[in-house]
């Protein structure tokens, strides 16, 4: 056929229980090297009896790049998927991300959107299991290890791992920074960065050179050469053939969902494990334990001090400081981090800063003096659809600098003068796309996670402690709590759970700040709070410190510090929106001030 011997598609070798996604520019020239006994893999390949081929008259090299990138991506999802359910699954032989990063080529969205389509095709063949929705909105998909890095990913990475070699091997200490605003992709270099170091002792670069992007195999290639020289070099140096590597995650909500990731990656990249997700503190190693020689720290802008903890973190970090013989009232957990490990790449927005635990810019800068630094920052706007500008967008609208109104072709942005009516409207949407939900400001007691046991004096509920948990509204709901949120005539939940909430709640509960940052939804809807207004006489964002229900964020914070606080953190949560931010603000002169910059929906 036209399409075998010179035309790019992108094929599929499998039998029942393995599979092999590639492209190429003439399948039968590609199948005949994957036959060749003699071939990197061979063994591997000729297992593989049957081969799907993926065509289209308008096809070009870039087209199938892109869809046998995401093919790989949805494949390795769709098998962790199985794996986690104990159903059977095809084990993924491809041992990278496909030759080449991302292009936003012409037409891109176009063939983006006959992915979907085309998987539905292949679950048909018994080659895949999970529909494309449900893998989309995966933790195992959005954080996979094969996600596609873009060009600007891609350098990031590849100077960062080249800096991070020359450290080690000079013994120079030394520290690479990633910045960039929520949504840019941070936490998916360092995942992919991980996945580089591990696969470097095992994959053989499986490709036809006839077929690669020049710019692509020449870099990738050389830095894996660089990996390999490095490791001989290394284990001459520490006796070591391998890195001890640590991933370090310092919010307890989203580190779970990064610990299962990695376990069920672990089936497809050797070394991969889910012990690797630590927490801050765990970077201390124990007696007779191997010292961590790098570290991937994400979100680091979270890393804390000893303010404002609770009394069991703070009990934690005192006997950590103990150990390493630190002032619990000077040290912090950066500390622990930069004595106990060779090498450390940390993600740092100071934008995402919501708590006065977080250490303080100025001092985290402090810290690092004295070290090689590398610094880089990623621009691109990955997570929302409508791009960077949106970003910029929302700095102008919180700066009150009086941006123009703009209109997101691809993104649906909009404010309600009814609370209930985004509520029900993000409900709706959660049936229709999944991962939609409703988040709101600390303007709000938590009042249901106390039983309320009568009545004061003048007439106000009189509560008392309770430790009982609750799985679902419906239990809630019998179990006679008072609402937390009470907007017109209806009353609403604080979430019921802190981990994994977004992955295991109702769309009708609604959610904070700590239990959405470092997530992706498909839609948010925000409630701004009677805490946050608009001043028209000064132009300027105002906060009221008494409406304000955090005690942790509010307690030992100047007004100033308390508003950056409350600012970054309604920042981060309409940032969460993939496809789409709904608001409304309980305040009518903050409703006024944003109407100017939303469509209103009455």
């Amino acid at each position: 056929m036209k399409y075998g011997i010179n035309w790019p598609v992108v094929y599929i070798l499998h039998n029942d229980k393995e599979l092999y996604i590639g492209e190429t520019t003439s399948a039968y020239n590609r199948y005949k090297q994957h036959a060749d006994p003699n071939g990197h893999y061979a063994q591997e390949r000729l297992r593989l009896n049957r081969v799907k081929i993926v065509f289209d008259d308008y096809f070009n090299k870039s087209a199938v790049l892109d869809i046998e990138q995401s093919l790989i991506r949805l494949a390795e999802a769709d098998s962790a998927l199985q794996r986690e359910l104990g159903q059977g699954y095809h084990t993924l032989q491809n041992k990278n991300s496909g030759q080449s990063y991302q292009h936003n080529y012409y037409n891109r969205q176009k063939y983006q959107g006959r992915i979907e389509e085309l998987w539905k095709q292949l679950i048909r063949f018994n080659l895949f299991n999970n529909s494309y929705s449900s893998i989309y909105n995966s933790d195992l998909f959005k954080y996979s290890p094969y996600t596609s890095l873009t060009a600007e990913q891609e350098r990031a990475s590849r100077d960062i791992l080249r800096h991070m070699m020359t450290c080690l091997l000079t013994g120079k200490p030394g520290t690479s920074i990633i910045h960039g605003s929520a949504g840019t992709g941070k936490s998916i270099v360092l995942i992919n960065m991980i996945m580089t170091i591990l696969k470097s002792h095992y994959v053989k670069y499986d490709y036809d050179p006839n077929d690669v992007l020049d710019e692509d195999l020449d870099e990738r290639y050389a830095l894996h050469c660089e990996l390999e020289h490095f490791f001989t070099s290394w284990e001459k140096k520490t006796g070591h053939k391998d890195l001890k590597i640590g991933f370090v995650v310092p919010m307890d909500s989203i580190r779970s969902t990064f610990q299962l990731v990695f376990k069920l990656s672990s089936k497809s990249i050797k070394g991969m494990k889910a012990s690797m997700v630590i927490g801050p503190n765990a970077v201390i190693p124990k007696k007779n334990e191997r010292r961590f020689d790098i570290v991937f720290v994400d979100e680091s802008h979270r890393l804390k001090r000893r303010v404002g903890m609770s009394g069991t973190e703070m009990h934690a970090f005192d006997k950590c400081c103990d150990k390493l013989k630190l002032s619990p009232s000077k040290a912090n957990q950066l500390d622990f981090i930069l004595l106990n490990t060779e090498y450390q790449v940390m993600v740092y927005d100071e934008k995402q800063s919501i708590k006065p635990t977080d250490i303080p810019h100025h001092v985290f800068q402090e810290r690092l003096s004295g070290r090689l630094i590398h610094e880089t920052t990623l621009h691109s706007q990955m997570r929302c659809d409508a791009g960077t500008e949106y970003t910029d967008y929302i700095d102008s609208i919180f700066n009150c600098s009086n941006p123009q109104k703009i209109h997101f072709e691809h993104y649906d942005m909009r404010m309600y003068n009814d609370p209930n009516a985004m509520i029900e409207q993000i409900i709706n949407d959660d049936e229709q796309y999944g991962l939609c939900r409703n988040v709101a400001g600390y303007s709000w007691e938590w009042v249901s996670s106390k039983e309320r046991i009568g009545t004061k004096k003048n007439g106000q509920p009189k509560y008392k402690k309770s430790n009982k948990v609750f799985n679902s509204i419906s239990e809630i709901k019998a179990a006679g709590r008072d609402f937390d949120i009470v907007l017109g005539d209806k009353g609403y939940y604080w979430n019921l759970r802190s981990s994994r909430w977004i992955l295991n709640s109702s769309p009708e509960e609604i959610g904070c700040v700590h239990t959405t940052q470092g997530y992706d939804l498909n839609r948010v809807g925000v409630i701004f709070g009677r805490e946050i207004d608009y001043d028209p006489a000064k132009n300027e964002i105002v906060i009221n410190r008494n409406l304000f229900y955090d005690s942790k964020v509010k307690n030992k914070t100047t007004d100033e510090q308390l508003k950056t606080f409350i600012i970054n953190a309604y920042k981060v949560m309409m940032m969460r929106g993939i496809k789409g931010c709904y608001i409304y603000a309980c305040n009518k002169n903050l409703r006024d001030y944003f109407s100017a910059f939303f469509d209103v929906i009455r």
